[in-house]
């Protein structure tokens, strides 16, 4: 199946997905609105809006940000724990995946995961590529292009075939993905990619600890690609600092100090929920 009859379908099936609610499917989004169901406790104290404080720089001590912010407990609630990529130089295609499917799962109240393999596919096929692993901004492109399938539909491999095209029902299950969420998410950058820049200046390093401290995962490219979850402040550490990170190429948590932040990240994104029903 070529790209262009993937897109097809996708944009077919969007635009079904996308019909008036019959009368009980609008009597079950009321019923959805009542106080929390037994499965969604965990989001009782997730913010309202993807509004976050201004960045800080000279900023008043009352607005001050807090010395420590952990969403580790959060992806461990929805049953996002880290994965591993293997031999695979796919660290950004992970990393691009994990801040999706954690605002997926944010806005449907439930577990939301996500396929690497589909992603990597995407973006690809939305950039005329056939590379393993890619950048933020091309992984983005995919998503917003083909959506995104569950991991059940096209699973992680341990060796990359450029020959792989996903099947009817992958890119059915994406399209249902993108015309469900697609909407109510928003893709932010905090500093896009371009060639020959590296680290964050100041407002930018301010805008990244002020975004995970309302409630969202900071994307973060370098020679490695990570997911900032967290950070704490520690003037024991270089700059005064650490940010903690989803880490695929550890398959597991790790972290990295403020001056590495300041010096050596090349872009930054987040993936925010705009329409909270």
């Amino acid at each position: 199946m070529r790209a262009s009859d993937a897109l097809l379908l996708i944009c077919v099936f969007a635009a079904c997905a996308r019909r008036a609610p019959t009368p009980a499917e609008q009597h079950s989004a009321q019923t959805a609105e009542s106080p929390t169901r037994a499965g969604e406790a965990e989001f009782a104290t997730e913010p309202a809006r993807a509004t976050r404080p201004e960045p800080r720089g000279g900023a008043s001590a009352e607005h001050a940000l807090p010395t420590s912010v952990d969403l580790r407990p959060r992806f461990e609630a929805l049953g996002l724990v880290p994965r591993p990529q293997g031999p695979r130089p796919t660290c950004s295609i992970f990393t691009a995946t994990a801040a999706l499917e954690f605002a997926c799962s944010h806005a449907a109240r439930r577990s939301v995961r996500l396929s690497v393999e589909y992603l990597n596919w995407a973006a690809n096929a939305a950039t005329g590529r056939d590379d393993d692993g890619d950048f933020f901004h091309h992984a983005l492109a995919g998503w917003e292009r083909f959506g995104l399938a569950p991991e059940e539909a096209l699973p992680y491999a341990g060796t990359y075939d450029a020959r792989l095209v996903p099947g009817p029902d992958a890119l059915v299950a994406a399209g249902r993905v993108l015309a469900s969420e697609g909407a109510r998410l928003r893709v932010r950058w905090i500093l896009p990619w371009q060639a020959g820049q590296s680290g964050l200046d100041t407002a930018q390093f301010e805008d990244a600890r002020s975004t995970l401290a309302a409630g969202w995962p900071v994307a973060a490219g370098s020679s490695h690609s990570r997911l900032l979850v967290g950070y704490v402040e520690d003037t024991t550490k270089p700059g005064g600092g650490v940010f903690w990170t989803i880490d695929s190429g550890l398959g597991g948590y790790g972290e990295v100090d403020y001056t590495f932040a300041r010096t050596r990240i090349n872009d930054a994104v987040t993936v925010e929920v705009v329409d909270e029903r």
